[in-house]
This record gives structure tokens, C-alpha cells and sequence, in this order.
């Protein structure tokens, strides 16, 4: 895994190396020198308050499958899993799942379910957040995205809803050698049909709708940081566009797709490539990146917790 982590980092540093070089690195360090560094300031306070809607929402997942956990404890968890947020479609997450059994006894069978649930719900809000964004300005970018992401989320939600429909997909997953040893525990099982109650995803998704309602005016507040105001709708829907091709991608951390995205449809807005690249690579390093730092630092504490198994 270590390997790995420095192999994604290098990739980043040359893929950014490069953007900047293609942009022009006089006029990038130019935007930054004059950078507002009380809206920088700003920008992590908002990140941070819509992580702590997230953990919220952890817990409120865990209590419904009946599961308890102190909240100091559950924001250690929450925080730890952003270690891994840029594997590929951000499944690296699911490490909470070994935490969770590991210090508190909670079974793959519980904590799955919960953890799958939290990543459906980020895809319905920020789907929905584009979808709001598609009714002021259109792009044919985004309403792909919309379209190949309902999609999934329909497709999934029949899987996860119906026990004949899970129950054939499961058996067909355990006939791959590599699944087969991790997905006997997470077959059909109340905590699915409970996480999936109309009242129940109905709070996910206000929920869920706020944490990346927030993350998006954190972007919106780093683009005027760097002078640049496109509104924050747009900012928003530009953002969650380019952010939801590169998890598709299933590249890790959408490195190259994401960032491509967003410089296309920044340019398409008026933008300079060196004011587009600024944006994007500030974007990115208050994002993505401040995450899986915080869930470095976090993980040590999650593996320093002492077993707590009722």
C-alpha cells in the first residue's frame, strides 16, 4: 500500500509539474503570490465543516443498523478512511470496514452496507447538485454525467432493494476468485433493506446534499480567493462534473481526467489556461489532497484505539 501511495503522489507532482509548465509558471505563480489568504483561510473551515457533516451522517448510518459507537470514535473512523479517498472510485474507504470490526466487533455484514451507503449517497447529491446546475447554464459534459450516473444509481438501488436481484448478483461476484474471499460476509441482509427505507434515505441524502453543498462553496470561495467569480451554481456544477468523470475514470484520484475536465470546461467560461490551471491545482490541493492528509494523520489514531468489543 505504501508503494502505491508514493507511486499516486509522484503521478500527481509530474501531472501538476506539467500543467503548470504548459500553463505558463510565471503567470500561475503570479495568481498565487496575490492569492487572498483569509478566503484560503475560509476554504478549510467550510471543507472541514462538511466532514463533520459526514461523520454525522457515519453515525447516524450505524445506529440504524444498531450499532453504536462514541462520537469521538466515529469521527476517527470517519477520518481515517480519507487516508484512502483517492484509490480508484474512492473504494479505498471501505478500509473503515477493518477498523469498525477490528476495535468495536462490528461485522463486514454491518459496516459494509453503511460505508457503501455513504459513497451511493455522495453520488445522488452531487448528481443532484449538477442536475440543479444544468437548469441555469446546460453543458452537454454535465448532462452526460447526469444521465450515465442516474443511471448507476437506479441500477444499484434495484440491486441493493430487491433480495432476488441481490441475491443473483452476489452468488455471480462470488464466482471471482478475488471477491470470493471478501464477500461472504456482505451478502442480502437487513442492514441493506434498512439503510434503504424511504425516511432513511431521504436524511442520507438532505444530509448529504449539505456536506457537498458545503465542499462546493469551499471551491467557489477558492476561486474568488484567486479573483475568479463564475457564481456559485456554476462554480459548483463545473466542479462535481469534472469530479465525478474522474471517479468514473477509476483511475486513482481521477489524476489526469479530473484536472482535464475542469481546465476544458474553465477555458469554455473565458478563462486563460494559467488562471484555469491555478483554480484547478488549488481546487485539488483543498480537496482530495487535504483529505488523504488528514486521514494519514488519523489512521495512526484509528490503529492506536484501544479494542473496544461489547
Amino acid at each position: 500500500m505504501k508503494g502505491n501511495v508514493v507511486w499516486i503522489v509522484l503521478a500527481s507532482l509530474i501531472l501538476y509539474a506539467a500543467l503548470i509548465l504548459f500553463s505558463d509558471v510565471g503567470k500561475i505563480s503570479d495568481h498565487f503570490i496575490h492569492i487572498r489568504i483569509e478566503l484560503v483561510f475560509l476554504v478549510f473551515v467550510i471543507v472541514i465543516s462538511s466532514h463533520v457533516l459526514k461523520i454525522f451522517r457515519q453515525k447516524y448510518f450505524l445506529e440504524i443498523v444498531n450499532e453504536k459507537i462514541q462520537l469521538k470514535q466515529n469521527l476517527i473512523i470517519y477520518l481515517a478512511g480519507l487516508s484512502l479517498v483517492f484509490t480508484p472510485g474512492g473504494v479505498g474507504v471501505f478500509i473503515k470496514s477493518h477498523f469498525l470490526k477490528q476495535k468495536f466487533g462490528i461485522k463486514n455484514s454491518k459496516s459494509f452496507p453503511v460505508i457503501f451507503l455513504e459513497r451511493y449517497h455522495d453520488l445522488i447529491a452531487a448528481t443532484t447538485i449538477v442536475l440543479i446546475g444544468l437548469l441555469i447554464s446546460f453543458s452537454w459534459i454535465s448532462a452526460t454525467l447526469v444521465a450515465i450516473s442516474s443511471f448507476l444509481l437506479l441500477g444499484v438501488y434495484l440491486v441493493i432493494t430487491r433480495l432476488d436481484v441481490f441475491s443473483f448478483v452476489h452468488d455471480r461476484l462470488l464466482k471471482i476468485k478475488f471477491l470470493a474471499e471478501r464477500l461472504p460476509e456482505i451478502g442480502p441482509n437487513k442492514s441493506f433493506f434498512a439503510l434503504t427505507r424511504p425516511k432513511v434515505m431521504t436524511k442520507g441524502w438532505l444530509i448529504s446534499i449539505a456536506g457537498w453543498g458545503l465542499d462546493s462553496l469551499a471551491v467557489y470561495v477558492g476561486f474568488l480567493a484567486l479573483g475568479v467569480d463564475l457564481g456559485y451554481v456554476l462554480t459548483s456544477q463545473i466542479y462535481l462534473t469534472s469530479l465525478g468523470y474522474g471517479v468514473l475514470s477509476l483511475i486513482p484520484g481521477g489524476i489526469g481526467v479530473t484536472e482535464g475536465i475542469a481546465d476544458y470546461l474553465l477555458v469554455q467560461q473565458g478563462l486563460t489556461i494559467s488562471v484555469a490551471s491555478s483554480l484547478v491545482i488549488f481546487t485539488r490541493l483543498a480537496t482530495i489532497w487535504f483529505a488523504t492528509s488528514i486521514g494519514m494523520i488519523f489512521t495512526r489514531f484509528a490503529l492506536k484505539q484501544k479494542v473496544n468489543i461489547s
